[in-house]
């Protein structure tokens, strides 16, 4: 057994290392355990996407619950992560889980924890999970076969329900629509439902790269980022395609290029879609966005006449403030999104059912929409993102909180929220340092007005940075 942690995104490890099925079936007795001691009696959803041994953790995990004679609904297939919150919440359940590493890299696997009205769960759960797991000196299972002849486990469909309920949120207007769509699977099993929606929406011009199952991810993050869209860009080029869809492993970050092939990062998605659902929609409410969120989000809620709240990253904080203030809408900058009355979690199947809709009831391409967006907002800057890896955390992490960099611009301010350090600057510009929390590694955000600007700052903090690890 080797030590296990919760971070923003539930427990993920190196498969072998702290991805085993010791720690896996011990994580399992230790949410058994607290299922116990709560006097819990509602069954738990589990599901599981295509990466390696993520069907048999789920296996063995309802092996452990059923001992405990804990109702398991478990997945008959491989589904996307947000068709667990999804059963959890229209069940009313306690917990759900999904056997996932969401975006990382082939050789992780990992375990995301859903509780009431399918939230993430919080770091009170998470928490509790983590002492528990300590404390566990043995493993009581049932043998699968032996669980289903009980009924302890039960092979339950989640796809068509989950795939009918985003349905219900999108305009029939979409049916039959004549757009051009490029759908990057990245093999991951967003395919499952949103090549179903394109199949019931009767998109008849859309087409799949990358579908089926690959342990490996064809050597690449299962995550649609600018540079793992390349190749669609020169595909979407080439056959005059309207746009190009790419989602990551488990279904819930969206990544898009536009008619041109020029990347639309997620500060685009969100804000345009929030612009979308008011201006066109009719829909009101606040928006909620991460830290690391560009402050486009914050213009065009001024402009709505609305207010833009921002949490610190994960997007547990993001739903618990949409809740707080019935907000209408609430993202991150990694790919996320969820609104109103739908998920209190990111879904990329959702997001790019709803992406399709705007462009359909709009009648304009994607870039006229992100400059009809930026216009409305009159917000052009620019958002890069970077990362430094590091030799010696504590001096690193000691000295990011305790001293201060300096810019050729004037400090606003300087906020320490968790391992998040963001300086402001004047115009709505800033710059966040994150720190990884799971390897030795500061993600760098930047905003500034100019690209220039932006990468200007850029090698100024990475030169300090240096100078600090190597002091």
């Amino acid at each position: 057994m080797k030590d296990i942690k919760f971070g923003t995104g539930g427990f993920r490890g190196v498969i072998g290392d702290t991805f085993t099925k010791d720690n896996i079936t011990l994580i399992a007795q230790a949410l058994a355990n607290l299922v116990k001691e709560d006097h819990l009696t509602k069954p738990l959803v589990i599901g599981y996407d295509y990466r390696f041994l993520s069907k048999e953790a789920a296996l063995w995990m309802s092996e452990v619950f059923s001992f405990h004679h804990i109702h398991v609904m478990l997945s008959s297939e491989e589904v996307p992560a947000p068709s667990v919150m999804y059963m959890v919440k229209k069940h009313d359940l306690d917990y759900g889980i999904m056997i996932t590493a969401s975006h990382n890299p082939y050789i992780f696997n990992g375990i995301k924890v859903f509780q009431k009205e399918g939230m993430d769960g919080d770091v009170a759960l998470t928490s509790r999970i983590e002492k528990e797991f300590h404390k566990i000196t043995s493993i009581e299972s049932k043998p699968f076969e032996v669980a289903k002849n009980d009924h302890d486990i039960e092979m339950v469909s989640f796809l068509n329900d989950y795939v009918l309920n985003i349905e219900n949120f999108i305009s029939p207007l979409v049916r039959g629509s004549n757009l051009h769509i490029l759908f990057d699977s990245l093999h991951g099993v967003g395919e499952k439902s949103l090549m179903k929606i394109a199949s019931d929406f009767k998109l008849n011009n859309f087409h799949a790269l990358h579908v089926g199952q690959d342990a490996y991810f064809n050597f690449k993050n299962p995550n649609p980022t600018r540079e793992n869209m390349e190749e669609d860009k020169e595909i979407l080029l080439k056959n005059h395609y309207d746009l190009a869809l790419g989602l990551d492993s488990d279904g819930d970050r969206l990544g898009i290029l536009d008619e041109n092939g020029n990347y639309v990062d997620s500060n685009e998605i969100l804000a345009s879609l929030y612009y979308y659902l008011v201006k066109y929609r009719g829909m009101k409410g606040d928006i909620v966005k991460n830290l690391a969120t560009s402050n486009l989000v914050d213009k065009v809620a001024e402009k709505l006449g609305f207010k833009c709240h921002e949490v610190d990253v994960g997007f547990k904080n993001i739903s618990a403030m949409m809740k707080k203030c019935d907000a209408l809408i609430g993202g991150e900058s990694s790919g996320g999104l969820t609104i109103r009355n739908y998920l209190y979690g990111k879904d990329s199947t959702f997001s790019s059912s709803l992406f399709l809709e705007m462009m359909i009831i709009m009648k304009k391409n994607i870039s006229s929409i992100v400059k009809e967006v930026r216009d409305f907002a009159s917000f052009h800057h620019t958002i890069i993102e970077d990362h430094f890896a590091y030799h010696h955390e504590d001096i690193i992490l000691n000295y990011l909180k305790n001293h201060t960099f300096t810019f050729p611009d004037e400090i606003v301010s300087k906020e320490i929220i968790a391992n998040n350090v963001k300086y402001r600057f004047k115009n709505d510009c800033w710059l966040l340092l994150r720190g990884s929390g799971t390897e030795p590694m500061l993600r760098i955000f930047i905003e500034m007005e100019t690209k220039e600007k932006a990468n200007e700052y850029l090698k100024i903090l990475k030169q300090s940075i240096n100078e600090v690890d190597h002091y």
